[in-house]
C-alpha cells in the first residue's frame, strides 16, 4: 500500500520522466472521462457540468490549463532559481492538476446535472423543496471538491518546492501569485471557443 506522503509528494521518490508519463496518461483519462460525463474544465480550479460537449473540448481545456500552469510556475521558478528545469515544472503541472480529473466522475448518469437543476429550480421558485438525495449528494460533492482542491494545491506546492528548491517566504508568496495568475487567465477559457 502506498504511503500517504506519496500521494501528497510523489516528486521526492519518482523521476520527472516517470511523473510526466503518469501525468500524460492521467491527462488523457481525465479528458476522456470529462467528455463521457459531460464535464468542462472551464478554469484552473473549477469544473462545470454541460449539456453538450464536443470530444476535443476537455482535451483543449486541460491543455490550456496545463500550459498556463507550466508557464507561470516556470517563470516564477526561474525568477527564484535560475537553475529551475522546465521538465521538473512540467511534471509538477501534470501531476498537480490530475486530482481534478476525479471530479468528472461526479456526473455519472448525469447525477450532478439533475441535482444542480433541482437546486436551481428550487431557488428560482423561492421554495425549499429539494429532495434529501440531492441535498446529501451536493454536500458530498462539495466536501470531495474541497478535499481535491487541497490535494491539488499540496501537489502543486510540493512539486514547485522540489523543482525550484524553494524554502523562503518569498517563494511561497510567488507560488501563490503564480496560481492566482493561472486562475485569472484560465477564467477566459469558455470565451475562447
Amino acid at each position: 500500500m502506498m504511503h500517504l506522503k506519496t500521494w501528497i509528494n510523489p516528486f521526492e521518490r519518482n523521476s520527472e520522466s516517470r511523473l510526466i508519463s503518469i501525468g500524460i496518461i492521467l491527462f488523457l483519462i481525465g479528458s476522456l472521462s470529462a467528455y463521457l460525463f459531460k464535464i468542462r474544465f472551464d478554469n484552473f480550479l473549477h469544473v462545470a457540468v454541460v449539456e453538450q460537449i464536443k470530444f476535443w473540448q476537455p482535451f483543449v481545456d486541460n491543455l490550456i490549463i496545463l500550459t498556463c500552469l507550466f508557464i507561470f510556475l516556470y517563470i516564477t521558478g526561474r525568477h527564484l532559481n535560475p537553475k529551475t528545469r522546465a521538465v521538473d515544472v512540467l511534471s509538477t503541472a501534470l501531476i498537480g492538476h490530475a486530482p481534478f480529473y476525479l471530479l468528472t466522475f461526479s456526473n455519472i448518469n448525469e447525477i450532478s446535472k439533475k441535482a444542480t437543476d433541482e437546486l436551481m429550480a428550487t431557488l428560482a421558485n423561492s421554495t425549499f423543496e429539494l429532495s434529501a438525495f440531492s441535498i446529501g449528494y451536493l454536500i458530498f460533492i462539495a466536501l470531495i471538491s474541497l478535499l481535491i482542491l487541497v490535494w491539488t494545491i499540496a501537489l502543486l506546492f510540493n512539486g514547485f518546492k522540489t523543482a525550484v528548491h524553494a524554502k523562503t517566504t518569498k517563494a511561497i508568496l510567488l507560488f501563490i501569485l503564480a496560481l492566482f495568475v493561472t486562475l485569472l487567465v484560465t477564467l477566459f477559457i469558455p470565451l475562447i471557443y
